[in-house]
């Protein structure tokens, strides 16, 4: 009789909490694959495709991994490579509507696991207050086994995606420039100052890697394509940036010819 108890009590839960997780699932941002990417440019007229160029080359040479590049380039819209992944504890109050009330206990993983895209909601308004023209939650769970009765609270791990505000910088002739990346660790003392919350800690990050980017050895058009950020209350915050950004050609490096079919094929 109690397994039965329970189990109607976790279904009641789901369909309960259910609609959250359904209108997350809805909302979930729409990229554009690369393979469609790719058909895309292949069908399009040369004229459109020499104005939109989708490939990039590394400092020795070569081209530049397909994610990387749209991480780089697309600005327009969502992309897989270009993510914030976060870890980081959150209070399980935090996740219910006006008026709710936390479940027994046994009921607090299914609360966890259908309400956590609420937790990166308030991380993608840091991220538009900051260098992003929009953010959304791509991915949200909680970490197996973190629910804590005892302080309500439980660890989470999100993947956020964004695109960038619109520059006043021009984007400069690509097959003339290579691109450059760069990798800006951030680890401050537990209780910094500015780290208190995860969204404070977030800030910072997105501060720094500004930091980076107006480096003086950084060149042309400089974005984060990449981030990291672990935090949680009195722990050591862990933070990464990856930054890209576009230099001149190397010596004895020459720009490479508009890839246009040829004749007759």
């Amino acid at each position: 009789m109690l397994r039965l108890l329970i189990g109607t009590g976790a279904l009641l839960m789901a369909v309960g909490f259910g609609a959250a997780g359904w209108q997350y699932w809805q909302s979930r941002p729409t990229m554009e694959p690369v393979a469609t990417a790719a058909a895309a440019t292949a069908n399009a007229p040369a004229a459109k495709a020499a104005t939109r160029q989708r490939w990039l080359i590394s400092p020795s040479g070569g081209l530049i991994a397909q994610d990387d590049v749209l991480a780089y380039l697309a600005q327009d819209r969502f992309v897989e490579g270009r993510t914030v992944q976060i870890r980081l504890q959150a209070d399980l109050s935090d996740l219910l509507a006006e008026g709710e009330k936390l479940p027994g206990v046994e009921y607090l993983q299914v609360l966890a696991d259908i309400r956590a895209p609420r937790v990166g909601e308030g991380l993608c308004a840091v991220m538009r207050q900051s260098l992003a023209a929009d953010c959304a939650v791509n991915r949200a769970r909680v970490v197996k086994d973190s629910v804590d009765p005892a302080t309500g609270t439980a660890l989470f791990q999100l993947e956020l995606v964004f695109r960038m505000q619109d520059g006043t910088e021009e984007t400069p002739d690509l097959a003339a420039h290579v691109l450059r990346t760069r990798v800006a660790a951030l680890t401050p003392d537990p209780g910094a100052a500015g780290f208190a919350s995860a969204g404070a800690a977030l800030a910072a990050v997105l501060a720094a890697t500004t930091a980076a980017c107006a480096a003086e050895d950084v060149g042309k058009l400089c974005r984060p394509m990449r981030l990291r950020l672990d935090w949680a209350p009195g722990l050591p915050v862990e933070a990464k940036a990856e930054i890209g950004w576009l230099d001149p050609l190397p010596a004895g490096m020459f720009a490479a010819p508009p890839l246009t079919p040829a004749s007759g094929g």
